[in-house]
């Protein structure tokens, strides 16, 4: 027999989840998958696309995963206590996804007895890379949900202090910044965009691979590559001039400040 899942919340991320679960079926085989979405456009669509089931508010289906997986702002306390009412604590593990709010919010409204995990995915799990940071509280253990989330991307479970780090540190969107500024400084230089795009993208990936290979931190490589009077030593004064580690060192601490705030401020 395969697992239930039932979301709550159909927005990008839980797609993003249930596309990678649907193409993981042969390792992790799935019964059901129902997504209690406010949208009806939006549930049409998981239903068409991904073959999900749609349902209610009051709809409370044999789940071994309940996903909460709404927005900060909106009633994370109610959803839990609406899980709490409808589903067996002794069969269901309850999943949020939900940014900032942590453990013990939930279980204040889901009340003694449940296995809650809390996670921080990204959408790159559409690709099987990005790392969903896990922390479980003291009724769960990893057996509970490890399948699951081995489904889409990879796991690390760590102490849920570090899940709003991980949060503002892990997004894609700082890489997609920094691309887009090296394919305009291509262009600058005088490549046509689709050659600046092509290099920058296989010197990205390439450099990533290169790096993981030799199993080293970058100041290694960028010794090496930095030779006197150089190309490489050129460029890494130019960028520590114009303050280029510490435009990134700030962006990832703001993201990580905002992921916090949310959380404070979710109901």
């Amino acid at each position: 027999m395969g697992a239930n899942l039932y979301f709550i919340g159909g927005g990008n991320m839980p797609t993003a989840i249930i596309e990678a679960v649907r193409r993981k079926s042969a390792t992790y085989p799935v019964d059901h998958i129902w997504v209690e979405e406010i949208s009806r456009e939006r549930a049409e669509f998981l239903a068409t696309t991904y073959g999900t089931e749609t349902a209610t508010p009051t709809d409370a289906p044999d789940a071994d995963i309940v996903m909460i997986a709404v927005r900060p702002q909106d009633d994370v306390a109610g959803v839990a206590a609406s899980v709490a009412k409808r589903f067996d604590p002794a069969k269901t593990t309850v999943i949020s996804i939900v940014a900032g709010y942590t453990i013990a919010k939930l279980e204040q409204s889901l009340g003694d007895g449940w296995r809650v995990v809390r996670i921080i995915p990204n959408t790159l799990t559409t690709v099987d890379y990005g790392y969903s940071g896990a922390a479980l509280n003291a009724n769960a253990t990893r057996e509970d949900v490890d399948a699951f989330l081995n489904t889409f991307g990879k796991v690390l479970y760590v102490e849920e202090r570090l899940i709003d780090v991980i949060t503002g540190f892990y997004p894609p969107n700082i890489v997609y910044h920094f691309i887009d500024a090296y394919v305009d400084a291509g262009v600058l230089a005088g490549l046509p965009r689709d050659v600046a795009k092509a290099i920058a993208l296989d010197t990205i990936i390439g450099g990533t691979e290169f790096l993981k290979q030799k199993d080293v931190l970058p100041q290694v490589l960028l010794n090496i590559n930095n030779s006197p009077g150089g190309v490489g030593i050129t460029e890494a004064y130019t960028l520590n001039k114009t303050g280029f580690a510490a435009s990134v060192q700030s962006a990832v601490l703001a993201a990580v400040e905002r992921t916090t705030a949310l959380g404070g401020n979710a109901k």
